[in-house]
This record gives structure tokens, C-alpha cells and sequence, in this order.
């Protein structure tokens, strides 16, 4: 009888204490799980203004953010193309934003310039009317504020932070690693195929140079440099990228430079 006693004791015991532990760990887990998210995540709301310095007039002029990006769309992406794809370039062009205003600007006293070879491009709305075909203008901005406001909010994170989304016109049929490029590891900007760029105008290009203007090159960085042409192995590529570009090319004994395609 004693035995009986003690086992339902225990049983009832049990019950009572198995939903009191499990609800501390869901509490627990709760709290990580809020603690976390607040780390990562970009408060999109404290920062809807950019400031835009203008390249050719040194001036820097504040921005709704949004409003800053019909000027990035309709200058980085014609308004012809697919809805859709404007789409895409409005939500990469945001998150390259962000990324620069939260990880610090090459810029003094602003977050990021309209100059494509520095940051990205911007246009003015009025500068993009003076473009356009008269009949076109009114659809086209249309077009290009849908794309940006259909988009707002929206921008692409990497384990929960906004990336540093570069992005270009085209990759010839492969992207390459930016290590590769100009130095510098994202682990989700990698190599990967690009199909449907082959009717692009600048899809392939070729440079040709003569002798003497190869060895002027070389000598603006390495003026001690020397080639014989003579010698079948004066210019040989040691190896390539995974994209399958030309990493390292090597100019007989003197010098060693990668490619910066």
C-alpha cells in the first residue's frame, strides 16, 4: 500500500513540474531568439535618408531614400526593360545603399555619391525627363517609382545583415569572385553562371596592344622590367580563376601581376 502511495505521489508530482520546466525553456529560448534578431537586423525606419554627394559639384544633398533610388533605378537600368527586373534593381540598389550607410562611406560627409565608378549612379528627374521621348516620360517614371515603392522595405541580408550587393550590367556569362577583382572575401558573392547574356553588346571585348606599349605599361609599376620576345615562355599563364579567367600571368622572370578583369 506504502509503494502504491508513493508511486501516484511521484506521478503527480511529475506532472506538476514537467509543464513548469518547459515553459522556463520556451521563455528562455524567447528571449534569445528576440536578443538575436535585434543584433542583426537593420531598423529600416531610422534610416530613410541619404545623403547623396553630387560627383561634378562637390554638393551634398539629403534624400528620402526611396526617392534616391528613382534616380539609382533610372539611371542604373533602362525604363524599357520588364517591370520586373526593375523590381530586381531597385531591392539590389537598396541593399547596396544600406550597406554603405551602416558599414561607412568613402565619403566624408555623405553616405554615397552618384558617380557608377565610385558607388552607384543617380540621375535627377529632370535630367532623366531630358532624355526621354516626350511621349515616354510620364510612363516611364511611372514605371521606375512602381518598381522602387512595389520594392520599399525590401533589401537582401546575409545571416540576418544587409550585403554589400555589387552589381553590374554583365558578366560575360560568369560572375567573378571580388577577391579576385579588387581584393576582399564575401562568402555569398561567388562564381556562379550567368546564361542569357549573349546578346549583349559588350558581352566579349578585346584590347590588343603592340610591343612597345605592353613593356610602357609594365614599366609605369615595375621600371626595372625587361622582356625578351624572342623567348617562346616571356608571357605564359600560370593559372586561373574558378570563373575561368586569368588569375596570374607571368612576364618571363621579372614580374608577376593577376588579372583584373
Amino acid at each position: 500500500m506504502k509503494k502504491l502511495f508513493l508511486k501516484m505521489f511521484l506521478i503527480i508530482v511529475i506532472s506538476f513540474l514537467i509543464p513548469i520546466l518547459f515553459t522556463k525553456r520556451v521563455k528562455i529560448s524567447e528571449t534569445i531568439s528576440e536578443k538575436v534578431e535585434d543584433n542583426n537586423s537593420f531598423n529600416y525606419d531610422n534610416n530613410m535618408t541619404i545623403r547623396l554627394l553630387h560627383s561634378q559639384t562637390g554638393e551634398v544633398e539629403n534624400l528620402d531614400l526611396d526617392v534616391y533610388l528613382y534616380g539609382v533605378v533610372s539611371a542604373e537600368m533602362p525604363a524599357s526593360y520588364e517591370l520586373e527586373a526593375l523590381k530586381a534593381q531597385a531591392v539590389v540598389a537598396r541593399t547596396y545603399t544600406i550597406y554603405k550607410m551602416i558599414n561607412g562611406s568613402k565619403h566624408e560627409n555623405a553616405d554615397i555619391c552618384d558617380d557608377p565608378n565610385c558607388c552607384q549612379a543617380w540621375i535627377s528627374k529632370e535630367n532623366r525627363f531630358a532624355r526621354w521621348e516626350n511621349e515616354d516620360k510620364d510612363a516611364n517614371w511611372q514605371k521606375i517609382v512602381i518598381a522602387v515603392d512595389s520594392t520599399t522595405k525590401n533589401y537582401i541580408t546575409y545571416e540576418g545583415k544587409p550585403i554589400n550587393a555589387l552589381f553590374h550590367s554583365n558578366s560575360g556569362g560568369m560572375t567573378e569572385m571580388p577577391i579576385n577583382v579588387w581584393g576582399g572575401y564575401y562568402p555569398y558573392l561567388i562564381s556562379v553562371a550567368t546564361s542569357g547574356e549573349e546578346g549583349y553588346s559588350t558581352y566579349n571585348s578585346e584590347v590588343i596592344l603592340s610591343k612597345d606599349e605592353l613593356i610602357s605599361k609594365v614599366l609605369v609599376k615595375y621600371p626595372n622590367f625587361k622582356i625578351d620576345f624572342s623567348d617562346s615562355e616571356c608571357i605564359k599563364i600560370l593559372d586561373f580563376t574558378e570563373s575561368g579567367r586569368v588569375k596570374t600571368l607571368k612576364l618571363r622572370k621579372y614580374s608577376n601581376f593577376g588579372n583584373r578583369s
